[in-house]
Formats: structure tokens, sequence, C-alpha cells
């Protein structure tokens, strides 16, 4: 099992990146917000989930312990795979997803994109005991967290893509602007590409 990698971004997509370690570029899937907080040419640790099945051979990385902790948690529940728990920590961030358990908000999780209302339920029952308290999370990440999945809403409620709202809001410098500033630049943006 390869625990972490330390290397030197040399790539970033969608949901994931290219990091180079000794002459080797892994293929890295990853969260909206760990590509966030990387930028090519970056040297960073990527701390590493191994996924193997028959016929599959998937490595996921994250920055922190804390997106990679509730990644594995996620994954271990019946019917959530690897790219359903990928799509719930690019939607919110970690804290918010716990607050999401701890609150038992099953309508809110079901809007992540291949979690239904039954496996929202099911994510729920099997780790609100999991995740810690609401005291731990002191609200930290929740507002960044509530704030991109509400950009993502938005704009994928006009028509666009989820991969491409992802990739667009990934390319914009979100620093200062507000929610409306963002949503009008991601539209210029991706009216410019259709």
């Amino acid at each position: 099992m390869i625990s972490y990698i330390r290397g030197e971004v040399v790539k970033k997509g969608i949901d994931y990146l290219i990091l180079e370690n000794n002459n080797i570029g892994y293929y890295i899937n990853t969260s909206f917000s760990t590509l966030e907080r990387v930028s090519e040419k970056d040297r960073v640790t990527i701390l590493t989930y191994m996924h193997i099945r028959e016929d599959i051979l998937g490595l996921y990385g994250f920055l922190t312990n804390d997106e990679i902790d509730l990644f594995k948690k996620l994954i271990n529940v019946n019917g959530v795979g690897p790219k359903a728990g990928l799509s719930v920590l690019s939607t919110y961030k970690a804290d918010t997803v716990k607050e999401i358990i701890l609150n038992e908000d099953a309508g809110r999780l079901s809007k992540v994109p291949g979690i239904g209302k039954k496996t929202a339920g099911k994510i729920i029952l099997e780790l609100k005991d999991k995740v810690g308290t609401i005291e731990e999370l002191g609200g930290s990440e929740a507002p960044m967290g509530n704030e991109m999945s509400d950009l993502v809403e938005a704009l994928t409620a006009l028509g666009f893509g989820y991969a491409e709202v992802k990739r667009t809001l990934g390319n914009i410098d979100m620093a200062g602007k507000s929610e409306n500033e963002i949503i009008k630049e991601a539209l210029k943006k991706m009216n410019r590409q259709g």
C-alpha cells in the first residue's frame, strides 16, 4: 500500500492531479478542495489510498488527514464507492460533510451527484457515531463548504454540467470576490467555451 507521495504537481485536471516523484507521474484522483489548495509546480505531500478491484486499480489522494480519513469512512459504507466518496468531498469540505452527518441532513447530502436519498440516509446512519461531535467542529470550514456547494448548485441549475462547473470554478481566483461576482466570471468562461 502507498501511504503518501511527496512530489511536484505537474498537472491539475477536473478531479485529479498528476504528481511527479522520482521521474514517475502518479495519477491521483482527488477532491475539489484539495485541487483548490494546490497549483502546478507546487511541491506537496498527498496522503493516498489505493483502491484495488479485479479490473480497477485507482489511486485516491488528499492534502489533509481529515479528508483521507473521512474518505475511507465514506467508502466503507455499503453502496458508496470511491467515485461517490470523492463526489461528496468535492461538493463539501470535510468539516461540512461531518456537520451534515451529525445534523442528519439527508436532503443536503443527497444533493451530491451520485448520492440519492437512500444512500444519504445510509451514510448518516453508519457514520454519525464515527465523525466526532458538533462541538469538535467549531464551524471553521463550514461556510466555505456551503459557499462552494451553493456555487456548484447555482451553475448546474443553469444547465451546465457538473464536471464543467467544477473545472471552471477551479480556475477562478475567489479571494475577496462575492458569490455573484464568481458566478458572473464562471458564466463568462463557460459561455466562451460553449
